[in-house]
Parts: C-alpha cells; sequence; structure tokens
C-alpha cells in the first residue's frame, strides 16, 4: 500500500550521503511487523512491515539497505535465486514496492531498493508484505534491531525496532501454526484447571531434590541451631565454608563443650561415591554429616542450610541419601547469544544448591566463538563478535537480533583466565566443566576466524596460513543448514581440521589442569549437518566414497568421529557428542568399538514422537554408549512456558515446556514419556511403537544410561533477566528427576501413576511456593512467575497460581488478596501473581 504518488515529490534520485542523514532515518523511521496469518498447511507465514517515516529526513536513492532476522527462510520458493526478487503468491497480491530481497547468511536477510523504487518522504506510511517457511506465532519469532546502511556511512539500529514492534497476536490464524494446530492461548480458566491440586493432604518436602530415605523423625523434638555452634571437622575447609559463608558459625578440629556441634567427615562405608547421611540429634545437641567423598559431604551440607532455609532449628532425623544418576547436568548455550561469567556463577552456585553436577558448556557455534585459545587470537578477535561487516575480517555478520554493533549479547567471550575463574568457581562445588566445540557442523565462527587468520599469513607463509584452515576451498558444495547457513561445514577430509582440534583440546586441557579441575570429556557436538556439505569437495572426492549424499555425509562423520576418538585418546579424554553425531542411520549408532575411548557419550534428544527417533536413546544404550537423556520434550528450557506468543522462546519441538512437564519425566521408562504430537494431538504407544513394540527397543543395559541434564539453548536470550526467566524455577523439577526416583514411576499401571505423580507434584509446587522461590530470591535470581488462575462460579471470582504461597494481585482497586475467593461485582477483574520476600 502506498499512501501517495511519490513520483512528483522529487525523492526518487535523492541519496542518504552523510552520517546525519542516515542517524535520523535511523531515529525516525518507524516499522511495525505483524504476522498476517499462518497458512492451514503450515508451510509458510503471512506478515506484513509497515514503515511509517517520522523523520524529518525521506528514505530515499538507491545505497540503502534495510537488514533483519527472521528464523525461518524469506520468501522460500524464490530465496535462492539470483535476482532476489520476489513473485506473487498464488492467491494474494503484493504491492509493486521495487524492493529487492537477499539471503545474506544464516537468518539474517537485506532489504534495498532497485531502480524504480519510489522513496518514502516524512509523514509517508508504506506497507509490504512477504512470505517465510514454516510459521510465526511468538513475538520473539521476530527479533529486534532491524539495522539500516548506506554506502560509507555507519550501520545504525533503526530505533523502533529495539523492542515493541511486533503486533499483537489476536486470532487462531496468527497464534495456530497450521489447521490441525490444537494449542490456543491460556485463558485464566484454563490455567485454574490446571493448577488445581488433586492431592488431599499437601505436604512440603523438607528437602529438594528428595532425599532417598529420612527416618526416626520427630518434629516434636528440635534443635536450635544458635548461640554457640561449631562445625567440627578435618581437611573439609572447602565443603565448611558454605556454612561459614552463610551463617557465623566457628569451625574448630575438636568439638564445644557448651553448644551445637556440626559434624563434619568422610566415611567409606557409604555405599555412593556422592551419598550422605545426615543425622540430627537434639539430644546431644549435634548434626552428624558422613559423605563417602567431599562431594558427599557438600551435598549433606547442602541438605542442612535447606532444612534451616525457613527457620534456625531442625527436628531430629536421620537422612540416607544418594543420588539417582552419576551425570546431573545443565547445558547453557553461550554462543548464540554470550552468558557473562557472573551469571554463570550464579548458575553454578544454583546448581551446587540442588546437587547438580555437570555443568555443559556449548563454547562455539555458528553464530560465536566463546573461548580465547592462546595462539589463535582469531577466534575471540573475529570469531567472537557480531557486528555489521562486508568482508567478516573484523566479526561476523550479525544473527539473531544482535544488530550492527559488537556491545550485544551476541559479542563476548571468555579469556583464558575468565574460563579458570569459572572452572576454580565450579570445583569448589563440584561441579564438572564439559566443554563443547560444536562440529563438524554448527562451524561457522570458527570457520571465518580461521579464514580471517588464512588471509593473515598467506602473503607470508602459506605453510603457516594453511595449518589450522577448516574448509576445502575446492568445495562448492551447496547446502542450507538447519539454521539456514550456506558455510557452517568444517571439511572432515583436510588434515587441517584435525591439527585445529588438537590444538583446541591441547588448550582446554591445559587450562583445567592449571586450576586442579581436570578435563575428563571433550564434546565435540556432531549435530545437524547439512546432507550435501560435502558432495563436491575435492579433498572428500579423493576418499572414493560410494552412495547417495545422505550415505557419504554418514560414512563421511564416521571417518570425522574416528579421527576424534584418536585425538582424544591420545589426551587421555573420554568423548562426547550429540546423538546425530554418531548415527549410522536406522536409529542405530557406529560401532562403539571402533573407538578406544574409556566411555564415549551420547546425549539422546530428538524424540518429537512422530518422527520416531526417539529410539536412538536405547539402542545407543544398548550398543556400550554412556547415554544422557537430554530429550527435548520435556528438557529443553528454549521453548515457552505456555503455548502463548506473549511468552519467550521457540517452539521447534514442544509448543511449550513447563516445569510440571519437566517434572514429569520418566528417564527410566522413556516411552511411557509418549504424551502428543507436536501439534497437540494425543498420541498412544501402541501408535508410535508400533506392532510388537518394534519401533521402540527394550533398554537391555540400564547401566547405560549415564544421567540426565536440562538444556538451554540461547537463541532468545538476550538479557541476564531472560537467562534466569527461561532456567528458573525448570531447573528444579530436572534437579529433582535426576537425584531422586519417586515410587511413583515403578507403577505400572498408567491411571495410579499419574495419581500418585500429581500427589507428588502437589508436594513439589508447594514447596517451590512457599520455600524454594525465596531461596532463589535471595541469590538474586529472577525466575518466572506463573500467572494465576481464575474463575467465576456463581457471584465469586476463585483463582489459584501454579505454586501455592504466591499472592495474587487484583487491579481493578489494588488490594491484595489471600484468600481464595473473592466477590464478583459486575466490573472486569484483573488478575497478577507476585511473589513476596519472606
Amino acid at each position: 500500500m502506498i499512501t501517495a504518488d511519490m513520483t512528483e515529490l522529487g525523492y526518487v534520485n535523492s541519496q542518504i550521503v552523510t552520517q546525519p542523514d542516515l542517524d535520523q532515518i535511523a531515529a525516525g523511521l518507524d516499522i511495525k511487523v505483524d504476522v498476517v496469518e499462518n497458512l492451514d498447511d503450515g508451510s509458510r507465514h503471512f506478515f506484513k512491515v509497515t514503515f511509517n517515516n517520522k523523520a524529518l529526513k525521506s528514505l530515499s536513492g538507491l545505497n540503502w539497505k534495510i537488514y533483519f532476522y527472521s528464523f525461518f527462510i524469506v520468501e522460500s520458493k524464490h530465496i535462492l535465486s539470483e535476482d532476489g526478487l520476489y513473485t506473487k503468491p498464488e492467491g494474494y497480491t503484493l504491492p509493486n514496492v521495487n524492493l529487492k530481497l537477499r539471503h545474506e547468511n544464516g537468518g539474517l536477510f537485506s532489504m534495498s531498493p532497485t531502480t524504480g523504487f519510489i522513496g518514502l518522504p516524512p509523514n509517508g506510511k508504506r506497507e509490504i508484505t512477504f512470505f517465510a517457511a514454516n510459521w510465526a506465532v511468538s513475538k520473539t519469532d521476530i527479533p529486534p534491531n532491524w539495522y539500516i546502511t548506506a554506502d560509507g556511512l555507519d550501520a545504525r539500529v533503526i530505533d523502533s525496532t529495539k523492542e515493541g514492534f511486533v503486533g499483537e497476536f489476536t486470532s487462531a490464524k496468527q497464534w495456530k501454526r497450521k489447521k490441525e494446530d490444537r494449542y490456543d492461548p491460556y485463558s485464566p480458566m484454563a490455567r485454574y484447571q490446571r493448577y488445581k491440586t488433586t492431592n488431599p493432604n499437601v505436604q512440603m518436602k523438607m528437602i529438594i531434590p528428595t532425599p532417598k530415605e529420612i527416618t526416626n523423625h520427630d518434629t516434636t523434638n528440635l534443635l536450635h541451631i544458635s548461640g554457640n555452634v561449631t562445625i567440627v571437622h578435618s581437611g573439609l575447609d572447602n565443603e565448611a565454608s558454605f556454612l561459614t559463608d552463610k551463617y557465623s558459625f566457628d569451625i574448630s578440629n575438636t568439638a564445644s563443650t557448651n553448644g551445637v556441634n556440626i559434624y563434619l567427615s568422610t566415611n567409606n562405608t557409604i555405599p555412593s561415591a556422592e551419598g550422605y547421611t545426615l543425622t540430627a540429634n537434639p539430644s546431644e545437641k549435634s548434626v552428624i554429616i558422613n559423605g563417602k567423598t567431599n562431594a558427599g559431604v557438600l551435598y549433606g551440607v547442602q541438605s542442612l542450610i535447606s532444612l534451616l532455609s525457613h527457620e534456625r532449628s531442625i527436628s531430629q532425623m536421620k537422612i540416607r541419601d544418594e543420588p539417582r544418576f552419576e551425570f546431573r547436568g545443565m547445558l547453557i548455550d553461550v554462543a548464540r547469544n554470550f552468558i557473562p561469567k557472573k551469571v554463570l556463577k550464579k548458575m553454578i552456585d544454583a546448581m551446587a544448591m540442588y546437587k547438580m553436577n555437570k555443568l555443559h558448556l556449548h563454547l562455539a557455534d555458528d553464530e560465536g566463538w566463546r573461548i580465547e585459545i592462546d595462539g589463535l587470537p582469531e577466534l575471540t578477535e573475529v570469531g567472537s563478535k557480531r557486528c555489521h561487516t562486508e568482508n567478516e575480517d573484523l566479526c561476523l555478520i550479525p544473527q539473531l537480533g544482535s544488530g550492527p554493533y559488537n556491545t550485544t549479547s551476541g559479542s563476548g567471550f571468555y579469556s583464558i583466565q575468565d574460563y579458570k575463574d569459572i572452572l576454580s568457581y565450579a570445583k569448589k562445588r563440584h561441579i564438572e566443566v564439559i566443554p563443547e566445540i560444536d562440529m563438524p557442523g554448527h562451524a561457522r565462527a570458527a570457520i571465518i576466524a580461521m579464514e580471517a587468520r588464512y588471509r593473515k599469513y598467506n602473503a607470508t607463509s602459506i605453510n603457516q596460513a594453511e595449518k589450522y584452515r577448516l574448509i576445502d576451498p575446492d568445495n562448492d558444495s551447496k547446502f542450507l543448514s538447519v539454521q539456514i547457513f550456506k558455510d557452517n561445514a568444517v571439511n572432515p577430509c583436510i588434515e587441517s581440521t584435525y591439527v585445529f582440534i588438537d590444538k583446541i583440546v591441547s588448550e582446554l586441557q591445559a587450562m583445567h589442569s592449571a586450576v586442579g579441575h581436570p578435563l575428563n570429556i571433550y564434546h565435540f557436538g556432531g549435530d545437524e549437518v547439512a546432507k550435501t556439505a560435502w558432495v563436491n569437495s575435492t579433498k572428500c572426492n579423493q576418499l572414493h566414497l560410494s552412495g547417495d549424499a545422505e550415505s557419504i555425509r554418514n560414512k563421511l562423520k564416521k571417518y570425522f568421529t574416528k579421527r576424534l576418538d584418536n585425538i582424544t585418546f591420545s589426551h587421555g579424554l573420554n568423548m562426547a557428542g550429540w546423538e546425530d553425531g554418531f548415527n549410522a542411520g536406522n536409529g542405530m549408532p557406529f560401532d562403539r568399538g571402533m573407538y578406544q575411548n574409556h566411555q564415549v557419550y551420547s546425549n539422546a534428544w530428538d524424540n518429537v514422537w512422530e518422527w520416531g527417533k526417539a529410539r536412538r536413546a536405547y539402542n545407543y544404550a544398548n550398543s556400550g554408549y554412556k547415554v544422557i537423556m537430554s530429550h527435548e520434550t520435556h528438557l529443553y528450557f528454549d521453548h515457552p512456558y505456555e503455548p502463548d506468543p506473549e511468552e519467550r522462546g521457540l517452539y521447534w519441538a514442544p509448543r511449550y515446556t513447563d516445569s510440571y512437564k519437566s517434572f514429569r519425566f520418566l528417564p527410566d521408562n522413556l516411552y511411557e514419556n509418549i504424551d502428543v504430537t507436536r501439534m497437540g494431538a494425543p498420541l498412544n504407544k501402541s501408535y508410535v511403537c508400533g506392532v510388537n513394540n518394534n519401533k521402540c527397543p527394550s533398554l537391555q543395559k540400564p547401566e547405560n544410561i549415564a544421567g540426565m541434564q536440562g538444556h538451554l539453548w540461547s537463541e532468545t536470550i538476550l538479557s541476564e533477566d531472560n537467562f534466569y526467566y527461561m532456567v528458573f524455577p525448570r531447573l528444579l523439577a530436572v534437579a529433582e528427576r535426576a537425584w531422586h526416583k519417586a515410587p511413583w514411576e515403578s507403577v505400572g499401571h498408567q491411571t495410579k501413576r499419574n495419581r500418585d505423580m500429581n500427589n507428588d507434584w502437589d508436594n513439589f509446587a508447594a514447596t517451590l511456593g512457599k520455600k524454594e522461590l525465596n531461596r532463589l530470591d535471595s541469590m538474586g535470581i529472577k525466575y518466572r512467575i506463573p500467572p494465576p488462575g481464575g474463575s467465576l462460579d456463581g457471584g465469586e471470582i476463585k483463582f489459584n497460581t501454579a505454586f501455592p504461597g504466591l499472592t495474587v494481585e487484583l487491579s481493578t482497586n489494588s488490594q491484595t488478596w489471600n484468600n481464595e475467593t473473592i466477590p464478583y461485582t459486575g466490573s472486569s477483574v484483573f488478575l497478577r501473581t507476585k511473589y513476596v520476600l519472606l
């Protein structure tokens, strides 16, 4: 739509020639994006961009471009053409606005004027429309920080796109992905039903995660931890410090005779390496914590701190506790958007508080390299920064709404000292850091950085230039990765790839060793390599592999993982990768016997039930791999908490994942988690598993299920607050399942299991609302507070919350109500949930 005949206004040939002109346009060009609809078949979505020029300067001439990010390829039927122009989709009328659309790389797109472009003068308004692949049902599907450039001038973010520029989602055509999508945003009534308590006798848990056994518990016999309190230990200063940092307790090698004594010691008779016992004896004024190892002692200390978190007294009891799984992890993706060291430290504190012990750091991906490597400065000088660039000599092109500046969350890295600080901090809390450098796919940041290095040395030393190069320059294969990159796969057929990897492994190992935090597992990623990434590589063709593109890719992945095995084994390390990195086809892994590593870990993640890949987890375990249950339907925190356009996150696997869903994950009984399709249609086990469960192999080697972990992929994490919102309180649900196997998990009858599980959830939810959220508050963690539920019943409005103990406030009169009903007067009532710090 064009609001005026611009051809008579003389703006066509007026170029943007000065920086103040461009600055004016960036400050005054008002852009609004609306998702018009998602097509019924789910193939494309139709969106509208409205330009309203409130600047005093015309947007005109031919020397400018506007850049924006899309998770899905825009104008997908035409985007790979030479001219970049788009065609008229059937059934839609597109205005002839004479703009050329171009796919730059990844999710970065640009629009620029053609010779027929008619300028947009001050107060001019124009609408243009596009199609993009798949769907958009959330405001975070349209990232911020669109920016404008002009020849010879510095790029500028268009101010209106920094926030609040995405229109409301007011109809099902906007919030449903396709016709069969069963999800609607929750109404207060829907939440009210979801939050209803089924447990007739809700009881708060004393400790999260739940201890294995509590005996000799007498609530009438209390031990007051006050006055003269002494921690008695020998050689456990680190573990004792968690108490002394929080309370003003004394430390001694001998017990006090006139106060309370807390004894810390190791005891080899405890069967589990991370197990502990805690005995509270009021008559003797003592608390005794024994652990098999120092880690077990720390977990006992954490349980004591939890018991004391409400008041400074505990009742008589004996706890015997040990973890369900050896591997209780959390993945943090710091590559897509950088997570500062101070945030990671707070995350490590929370993990330790809830007895999690593996921090999986995704340090490199297409969009960023985040760890300093001695001798390869280009990795951080180029690969850690995103900014507007024509040749990527100084930075990577913007992605994920990072804009043209290198000061946003799109840029950043950990120096060698930073990484050592993180390792030392984690070591004190008995948390193992597992670094991941994703390859051979998802490796664009490394590739671009090493190409910058190649250009630096090419004129003076070809051997030095080629030493760490990651591509075959004669590879003219055409491909698009899942994240629509054209060039993100390192070449597995050149020796310099493995020289580079050995260098990275050596430097990481040195950093770990320097602080006494040994590197045990090197994670190479291995996921989502495009099928045709190497089909035209001269170097790969010299290997004379036969088969179609997918077959050749799998053979090259096998070759790549074997070379990784050689490198990691030579360094005395175990190897880990995502399940598709080891995938030989038909749900089966490469032969475990081909790897020398003592252990090979596989993150089993791809379990969208209708895709039929969930069987990999058990197939891999049965084949000798150590499997980390990492399933996207229940353990991915990058997904929204609710199916609501206002909720942050992606939703390519389930439409949402809330704390309840993570809590009810059954890691020992994978196929019992089968529930719904991506579109919300009910599924049953027989449909997914087929006749005689032929599509769902049983677990023959349960000892090879190493554990489970939660995951935060950071595509939509643009701030510290975003980070905490997406992780908490879901982390607590994963910690509960990783440490504690609940009795209901072993119940065979589904109806009874669900009833018992819901009763347990009610206890867990009450503990969050009345205790654990307060503990997170004391750490400065801004967790998500779920919206309240509400229902009109007779003459009253009833309301409830996901976590009992939260307060509901009314907006009509700013009155706070703590009871569960209020009178209905006929006026609109708005409710919100609030946590009142205790």
